[in-house]
């Protein structure tokens, strides 16, 4: 029987008995787990027996698929609506972190490793025009490891039985030809009288992580959170993994429905088909095996950029356009510092470092509309307007909201660049991400 997948992306409604210890069924009590990807994970509930948890950080149940499970969560079910009358009832909808099915894990079990996909992560590997020329391998496509880590990316297949009729499902207008392997065919079924033949149907590459030290499942789902972080940025849209599993040391395995609580505006971009050839960076372009190396060790310094990738919803308010240049203007003075830079140039040289002849271009078309400034000027007085209150807004009244989103989305551009330098990407595959990313220029 096929294993039942469970997509993060997808909705589901389970029925259960739950419980707070997974080595007995005192307080047991019914509820219904709702799953979405805009709502997270929920459980309704209503409470009647009086040893029934009133707080806990986890929940055991078994489920109306037959499956044992584990909630994840801090639990507090006093702050649910209450009812007297004959019995004291409380009932609500309570949120949690994550569910595991599958199996009761407790605080001490640790993941042997886990496997996951990413929506999309098909086309950035290879045209899914020309899946068909791949030759499935049992032996990873990639393997890289850290201190105390180890990543592989392999194929993954799903196939159908077509039995003897394969000849069928092939034809050459070259008759000869044609017959010659439909004798082929019947002389190796003729020699390997048990063999029967399949046909691929899916093709798809998963993750393999696993780590030397003993991590939960907390620990775990961040680390793979981190690497969906990664390929968010280095695809220009939201990413998270869809479909994961954790093995463990007992043997056991759980699948897990991960609580992401997206806008709709970020599920239809990370859902969002697009070309291999039109993305701003695909796999063959990247030493992808240094660069997940590096990644782990850059993580904490981008996390805000990734965040800003990660939960995109491709519409920006002014507030939103302000903030991200008093963001990105912020971490340019980084930048700046860490290309070891003049105070007078914090701005200036990570543009001048990182950025193409036509992102330059793009922004100091923005600010022509206002005068004819050195650019580093520019920035600094566009910046201190935006953060400081009671300063004169003299360039705010001149640039309109495409402005200031333009401008923003130029000095991201350039933090990712510093970044991309960081996990050695080339400064032609750097200016290449730029170019694909830039503002258009409607004017």
């Amino acid at each position: 029987m096929t294993k039942k997948k469970y997509n993060c992306f997808e909705s589901y409604e389970f029925f259960g008995e739950f419980f707070p210890s997974y080595d007995s069924n005192d307080g047991r009590f019914a509820g219904k787990i709702k799953y979405s990807p805009e709502n997270g994970l929920q459980l309704e509930y209503c409470l009647s027996n009086s040893a029934a948890p009133t707080k806990c950080d986890k929940l055991f149940g078994f489920l109306n698929n037959g499956k044992k499970c584990t909630l994840v969560g801090q639990f507090d079910f006093d702050r649910g609506t209450h009812y007297l009358g004959d019995v004291t009832v409380k009932s609500g909808l309570h949120g949690f972190y994550y569910l595991l099915i599958g199996a009761f894990v407790n605080d001490i079990s640790n993941v042997k490793f886990a496997n996951f996909t990413f929506n999309g992560m098909q086309e950035f590997i290879h045209p899914q025009g020309f899946i068909s020329q791949l030759k499935y391998q049992d032996e990873p496509i990639l393997t890289t490891k850290g201190n105390d880590w180890l990543i592989e990316v392999r194929n993954n297949a799903t196939y159908s039985v077509v039995g003897d009729d394969i000849i069928n499902l092939i034809h050459t207008r070259d008759d000869e030809a044609q017959e010659k392997l439909k004798l082929s065919l019947e002389k190796i079924k003729g020699e390997h009288p048990k063999l029967y033949f399949t046909l691929r149907k899916t093709f798809q590459y998963t993750f393999k992580y696993k780590s030397v030290l003993a991590l939960n499942t907390d620990e775990t789902l961040q680390n793979i959170i981190k690497i969906a972080a990664l390929f968010s940025i280095l695809m220009a849209r939201p990413k998270f993994p869809d479909e994961i599993e954790f093995y463990f040391d007992n043997e056991d395995s759980v699948q897990v429905l991960n609580s992401m609580c997206l806008e709709r505006r970020t599920i239809k971009l990370a859902q969002q088909d697009i070309s291999h050839m039109l993305m701003p960076l695909n796999w063959k372009q990247i030493d992808m095996e240094s660069a997940l190396s590096r990644w782990f060790d850059l993580y904490d310094d981008f996390q805000v950029l990734s965040v800003s990738h990660q939960y995109e919803t491709g519409f920006k308010t002014l507030h939103y356009a302000h903030s991200d240049i008093i963001l990105y203007s912020t971490q340019l003075e980084a930048i700046n510092a860490d290309l070891g830079g003049k105070t007078g140039e914090k701005y200036t040289r990570p543009i001048e470092t990182y950025a193409s002849p036509e992102l330059i271009l793009s922004l100091k078309k923005v600010f022509s509309k206002i005068n004819e400034e050195e650019l580093g000027k520019n920035i600094s007085n566009l910046r201190n307007e935006l953060a400081h209150v009671g300063r004169p807004k003299v360039m705010m009244k001149k640039l309109s909201i495409d402005d200031y989103v333009d401008v923003g989305r130029i000095f991201q551009l350039v933090v990712v660049s510093h970044l991309l330098a960081k996990l050695g990407v080339s400064t032609k595959y750097i200016y290449h991400y730029q170019n694909r990313l830039i503002p258009l220029d409607d004017s």
